[in-house]
């Protein structure tokens, strides 16, 4: 079952971030109903996001329409375990299964132990699980069970192939000439990456959510819901095998928190070259770790 007000929530998140692209005074947001097509949600839904965002100070009803009053900033949005739809619990639950705990290839596990542990039906759990088998990693087996499949390096390569055209992409999405919003929101990331970096000998198993939060930010840009879908099986990939393969964990997530801070302050500068340049290193060192893990398995 949805949560309740969840579409509510989503609208509101998504009215914020487009707020956040707007100057303070600008009245061009148009009308609850211009609003509800842009969003794809009825005109109640709408009214109740902009009124909350009314009484919070960010808009306000004027003889010209809404007007920004100020930018959001991170404590106006939602949680995203808030606006989570069932497949979206279910899957942040399965990846925080695998990514958390110590599941190497041959782990069985049961579509009713993630069904208990993400509060949906067994029915929303085994859709999730068949769409998920399309990319080999996890097999059925009978009786409602799963396993962990391994994965070779011809599989690995293609995935950092399909990574780097689609992060690529989107980077080159991003709007130029120093854009307020980016500058923002990078801002933000880079305190969150400063805040592990100083306490990395105990927090470095946090940056696992972290660097997916970094690479889905970068694929938001591309406005395309296949590669959002896709950055799953590379999270799935990248992280999921680090997570076993312990060789040098703190110093590898020390350089990729210093290479993510590198593009995030390239996009805080509005420097594009730069911030691809930094991508690009930061895709190859991603690819070279895992590459020389693998080795590592098979030796």
């Amino acid at each position: 079952m949805a949560k309740p007000n969840t579409l509510l929530k989503r609208t509101s998140n998504a009215l914020l971030d487009h707020i956040a692209t707007l100057d303070t005074g600008d009245t061009s947001l148009g009308s609850d109903s211009a609003l509800a097509r842009h969003f794809g949600v009825s005109r109640t839904t709408v009214r109740a996001a902009v009124e909350a965002m009314i009484a919070q100070g960010i808009l306000a009803r004027g003889a010209e329409g809404l007007e920004v009053l100020r930018r959001p900033d991170r404590t106006d949005y939602y949680a995203e375990s808030e606006t989570d739809g069932p497949q979206d619990q279910i899957e942040r639950v399965f990846m925080q299964r695998v990514l958390l705990g110590d599941w190497r290839p041959g782990h069985m596990f049961s579509e009713a132990e993630l069904a208990r542990d993400s509060n949906a039906s067994t029915v929303s759990v085994r859709e999730f699980l068949i769409g998920f088998s399309r990319f080999g990693l996890i097999a059925k087996q009978p009786r409602g069970g799963w396993v962990l499949r391994e994965f070779h390096d011809g599989f690995a390569a293609e995935v950092a192939d399909m990574r780097e055209l689609i992060e690529l992409a989107a980077l080159a999405r991003m709007p130029r000439g120093g854009d307020p919003a980016i500058a923002e929101a990078a801002e933000a990331l880079i305190l969150r990456h400063r805040e592990i970096e100083a306490a990395i000998a105990r927090r470095h198993t946090e940056f696992a959510a972290l660097d997916r939060d970094f690479h889905l930010w970068i694929i938001g840009f591309l406005n395309n819901r296949f590669a959002h879908d896709f950055y799953d099986i590379v999270s799935f990939l990248f992280h999921y095998h680090y997570q076993w393969d312990r060789h040098h964990e703190i110093e590898r997530t020390a350089v990729a928190i210093a290479e993510h801070m590198a593009v995030l302050d390239a996009l805080r500068a509005g420097s594009m070259p730069r911030a691809r340049q930094g991508l690009e290193t930061h895709l190859a060192t991603s690819r070279a770790s895992l590459k020389a893990g693998l080795r590592r398995d098979a030796a």
